[in-house]
Order: C-alpha cells, then structure tokens, then sequence
C-alpha cells in the first residue's frame, strides 16, 4: 500500500492514533486521553501519515511556540519503517511553519530513535541527565528551518519557556536523602516532565551548610555534588543591601536563621526571582519577603503546581456535577495556599504531618490527580486518585470536611463518584487505601460492594459483558488475596458486586424512558453539569433513588433486573444503566412516606401526577448503582441493534417501559461501553 495522505489529524483519529501510541509506549511513553486530545488532536498539533484506504501508519504530535516548533512524539508502525514516512511528516511540520525558526525535540541516546534524527538533519546541543530517578540522558536536538540563522540554533539550548529559580540548602540535601513525605516534594523537582521547564541555582550559601557537616567524605560528595549546579553570582554590595533590609525584619539568632537570611539575599540581589523552600517559617512570611526584595518564596509543591497549572490548563477546568452548585475542580496553586488542613485532619492527626502527605502527591502531578469538591463556594472534600497499568484507580487520599452538613450522603457520594470516574476511563479495579480516608468512610465503603484486601478496601468495577468465570478469573488476575470474597457469590450478587457488569443472570432487563427534569438528578450526570442550574443536588448525592411512574405496565416491572434509561431531550439517546430493586404500588401518601429520602419530587408534584386524586395508585421504581454510560446511545444505533438481533422492533416513539430480551440488553450494553484497549 502506497501513503497517499500527510495531513492534520483530529479527534476523529483519536482511536488510531492511541493504538499506535500503545504499541510504541516502551520508547514513546504514555499520554492520557484527555492529554492526546485536548493538546493535540483539538489544536492543530498532530500531523498523519495514511495509506491509500486511510490506515494510520505514522503520526507526529508537536507543541508549536511563536520561535519554535517542539516535537512530542514520532511514531511510524513498525510494518512502513524505512520508507520515508517519518522525513515526509517531518516535512509537513516544516512547511506549516510561520515565524518558527528550529525543531526541537529530547530524546534518550539509548533509544532506536536516536539514530533517525541525524538522517532527518537534527544536530544534537545538549545532553542533560534526565530528572527520573534512574536518571537516564536527555539529548536535546535541533533542526534549523532558517539556513542563515546559525546564531539561533547554537543558542537553541537556552530556551525561552526554562524558568530559573534558587533552592535552598534543605532542598539540595533532600534530592539525595531516601524517599520519604518530606523528601518528595524536593525531588519531585528533578522530574523528567520539568526537564525543559525549570533550571536550579544555587548560592555560595549552600557551601558554608555543607561545610557545618562533621564526616569529611560526606562534605566532599556534597561539593562534587553541588559544582554540577548552576551558581549565582550576585553584586557584592547589592547582596550587602539586601542582607540589611532582611536582618531588620528577620530573626538571626540560630546559624540556620543565619544561612537563611544570607541565601535570601544573595537569590534577591541575583538575576534569578524565585527562591524555592520547605521552611515553612520562611514561607509564612513570604508576602513581607516579596515587599522588601521583589523575590518570589515558593514551596516546591508550589512551584510544581503553578508549572503544571500553565502545561495543562484543561485539566484545571472545573468538572461541574449540579449547575455550579456542585464542582469539582483539581486542586491549583490558589488553592494550596488557603487550604483548610484543620478542617480534613482525622483524630489525632497533626497538621503537619497531613500537609506533608498531601503535598508529596500535589509534587507529582503526572501521577496523582489532587481534586478538591466544592459545594456552594466552600470546600467539602479532597480527593486524591492514581491509575496505572493494571487498570486499577487508587485512592491514595480521600477526606470528608468536619464542617459538611449531610455526611452521610457527601459520604456515598465520593464513594459513588470515584467508581463512576474509574468506568469513564475503562479502569475494572477501585482501590482506596486506608491510612489516607476518613475512618467514617469505611462502613460505606463495605455497603458499597468494596471488601477488605489486606490493609485496603477494593472494588471491581468491570463495564463490560462476562461470564461467571471470567469474572471470577479477572478478580484473581486484578488482586488475587480478594478472590475468597466472590468464590460463593451467586451470579445475581457477583453482577451487582461488581457493577456496572453485565452477567447472563436469570432477572429482567427493561428500557425505560425517563423525562429530561428527572433524568438529570437520577441518572444523566452529564446533562446536569451541562445545565445551568443543574439537578437535585440532595438526589445527585444519593446511591439509591426512586423513580415515581404511573401504575401502567405494573406487571411487566418485576425485580430484580437491569434498566437502561431512556431520555429524548435534548437528544433521543440511552444514557445509563441501573439495577431495579424493588417496585411498589401504593396511594401517593404512603409511597411518599416510604420513599420521601430517595426520590427527586416533593408532595406537590406527586399529586400532579396523579391529578390531584390522592387515592389514586402509583408506582416507585426503586433502583440503584447507576452508572453513565461512556458513550450515549443514539436512537439510529438502538433501532439498528434491534433490526439486527432479529428481534422485535422498536417503539419509535419510546413512551412507555420496555421489557426486553437479554441478547437485546447485552448488544446495547457493549454500545454504551465500548472497549478502549
């Protein structure tokens, strides 16, 4: 096959391009959905290379700057290699540019690629150790895209986007000192993902600290380590003004104080305006050291946030759940700094101890996702989630606020929603680990289908169709101390165990149409966080709801079974899948004594319904782990499943509950839930 297309890429080839990326990951590295979309995708940023029946078989993700173009990834399928594919995308980057003048790109010299960029005309500048923890070499190449502009190319090693900032001595000792809560942050700053973001400096300062060290070979590694790092060299009589002005406000009755006031001042009468500490003593009072000297004091976490905060913009965009009542939002440098600890610490928990354990996840952005919950302008809840290859979504820190009104449903709410977050992402595992969650949050947990896998609590959560067995099998592939809890479970209990699964159970399976104002607070969260005001938030909260109905089709509605929801507005589509458990008939009254907690209407829309006849009878759908589907189902693919089922057709008008085979409720599930892998 001939590659007849070199163009841009877009959402549409989301799918290939990942399929692509993933069977690449050992030498390309891994980007998330939302990252491979919304910086790429979305913006212009991915050129591809298709064959002449549109297969993707080579693809150039880039960032491009108002001076430069920077290569992400250069991916070719290992079947089109050595034919030209990765010069002709390199060619199209080339043509596309306007006011850029380089390529750039990093990559590691013991990675195959290193040998195409000299074949494509890239030279290599620079060679930094990358700042993982095995510290694997960094070549940084460039290709100049104006002939006569060599000045640039040899000065491409200085970048514009670095920013330059003066650690203190704690900071420098702690790179080199075991992992811990208290050394995380600090190394965090060493991170691969800030290689091209951040150059570290430090004082003359940092000497005498190192001198103060008693074993003599521990003071000649710390020189040799510190004469690899970038040295400010400041006015003498500058550093002198700046020394006065800070003695004058600050104590120095300890050597530490002492060391502290003489690095300030030696990073403020530098060209460097940022000085990154761990002291909280110092950054308590980093407002009055702006004021005096114009230096900026940040913590590392601080200065990590405030980076990823400007890289990943989108994934600071709020995630609205009712209106703009109820959000959540990842957790920003504005944030850190009001955050109210007292409010999250569990009994006998020190402050600081709990802002350690919370900033050593803030430090590592690209592997913990902070999330804060707001309701009503205040902050209720912190959330702190990790994924990793195994398909499990881990909870290493989940805390309710004291001072939350309604605990018990903010309490299944958080439980409810980070399973429901693990089924957007097509993770089959959520795991919370117990020494970071509100103790009170243990027995919902256990409610709420987790079990206890040694110090944890685990939940499986597979959207997809299986049979006992490969349940079974999966359970013990994902976390095989847990398998003892699901051996004797029948397939009734394992299906909702492990929701939103679809086993072949003996139950009912039913299409019900719901209409747009209830949908929103029972079962469409995404048109919720689309409305304006959104849905009931008390209702939004819950695990369990009621849906009140006429009493119609009363004998076809029996539990247990599966729903899958209907609604036509704003677009005729399915949009979740239930379990129904239970289904009575009564006059409004009792009903609504019984079922007051769970439902969405109040008294007056119940005798509504009913016409104002209160004796009349109605029905309450009680139903509960709910879960949105990933994708919606639109009406054009749920008449086609029902033509090709060959079963019966469809209702065009979808008016009333629908009983259905079970064949029918699988093909549908399996729309609603596509495979990502």
């Amino acid at each position: 096959m001939s590659i007849t297309n070199i163009s841009q890429l877009t959402s549409a080839d989301f799918k290939a391009v990942d399929t692509l990326m993933k069977l690449n990951s050992r030498t390309l590295g891994f980007l998330t959905e939302e990252a491979l979309l919304e910086s790429f995708l979305n913006k212009s940023g991915a050129l591809g290379a298709k064959t002449d029946d549109g297969q993707l078989v080579g693809y150039l993700l880039y960032a491009a700057y108002p001076e430069y173009f920077r290569i992400v990834q250069l991916c070719v399928s290992e079947n089109f290699r050595e034919q030209g594919i990765a010069k002709q995308l390199l060619e199209a980057l080339k043509k596309s540019a306007t006011t850029q003048k380089i390529v750039r790109l990093r990559c590691r010299p013991d990675f195959p690629a290193n040998d195409i960029w000299p074949q494509l005309g890239f030279t290599p500048l620079d060679e930094k150790p990358g700042r993982s923890k095995e510290g694997h070499l960094l070549t940084l190449w460039c290709l100049t895209l104006a002939k006569d502009d060599q000045l640039t190319l040899f000065q491409a090693n200085t970048s514009d986007e670095t920013l330059d900032v003066v650690i203190d001595a704690q900071i420098f000792f702690d790179f080199y000192e075991p992992d811990s809560e208290k050394s995380k942050p600090s190394k965090a700053l060493l991170s691969d993902f800030l290689v091209d973001s951040l150059e570290l400096w430090i004082t003359d300062e940092l000497f005498n600290e190192i001198h103060r060290n008693n074993d003599p070979g521990k003071r000649e590694t710390s020189r040799n380590r510190a004469y690899s790092f970038l040295k400010v060299n400041p006015e003498p009589s500058v550093v002198a003004k700046f020394d006065k002005v800070l003695r004058q406000n600050f104590p120095t009755n300890t050597p530490s104080r002492e060391s502290d006031v003489k690095q300030l001042a030696n990073a403020a009468a530098s060209d460097v305006n940022i000085f990154v500490t761990q002291d909280q003593d110092i950054l308590g009072t980093s407002e009055t050291i702006a004021n005096l000297t114009g230096l900026q004091v940040l913590s590392p976490t601080q200065l990590i946030i405030q980076l990823h905060e400007l890289s990943e913009k989108q994934s600071y965009t709020p995630k609205h759940i009712a209106g703009p009542s109820l959000s959540w939002k990842r957790l920003t440098f504005e944030d850190l700094t009001s955050f109210p600890h007292n409010s999250f610490l569990n009994h006998g928990e020190r402050k600081g101890r709990f802002r350690k354990k919370l900033e050593s996840f803030l430090a590592s952005p690209n592997s913990y996702e902070c999330q804060l919950l707001w309701y009503k302008s205040k902050v209720v809840a912190i959330l702190v989630l990790s994924s990793d290859s195994k398909k499990i979504l881990t909870v290493p820190l989940v805390r309710l606020s004291h001072s939350v009104d309604q605990k018990v449903l903010f309490r299944r709410f958080l439980i409810t929603d980070t399973i429901s977050k693990a089924v957007g992402e097509n993770l089959d595992t959520v795991k919370v680990e117990s020494l970071g969650l509100t103790p009170s949050l243990e027995t919902d947990l256990l409610e709420m289908g987790f079990t206890k896998c040694q110090d944890d609590f685990v939940k499986f959560c597979f959207s997809c169709c299986l049979d006992h067995t490969e349940v079974l099998s999966a359970i013990d592939e994902l976390c095989p101390e847990s398998i003892g809890n699901y051996r004797n479970m029948s397939s009734l209990e394992l299906e909702r165990y492990c929701s939103p699964l679809s086993l072949t159970v003996d139950q009912n399976y039913f299409l019900i149409p719901i209409r747009l104002g209830y949908a929103m607070s029972l079962v469409d969260t995404q048109q919720s966080s689309n409305d304006m005001f959104g849905g009931k938030t008390s209702v939004l909260l819950r695990w369990d709801h009621v849906y009140y109905r006429n009493k119609s089709f009363h004998n076809v509605l029996k539990p247990p079974g599966r729903i899958l929801w209907y609604v036509s507005k704003p677009k005729s589509q399915i949009v979740a899948v239930s379990h129904l458990d239970e289904v009575e008939i009564g006059t409004p009254k009792d009903l609504f004594k019984k079922f007051k907690k769970f439902g969405i209407l109040d008294w007056n829309d119940i005798c509504k319904m009913c016409d104002g006849n209160i004796s009349k009878k109605i029905m309450a759908l009680k139903f509960s782990h709910t879960f949105p589907f990933r994708k919606p189902i639109p009406l054009n693919e749920i008449r086609t499943v029902c033509r090709e089922d060959g079963l019966s057709p469809l209702n065009p008008k979808l008016q009333s509950p629908w009983k259905i085979p079970v064949e029918r409720f699988q093909n549908l599930f399996r729309l609603g839930y596509p495979d990502r892998s």
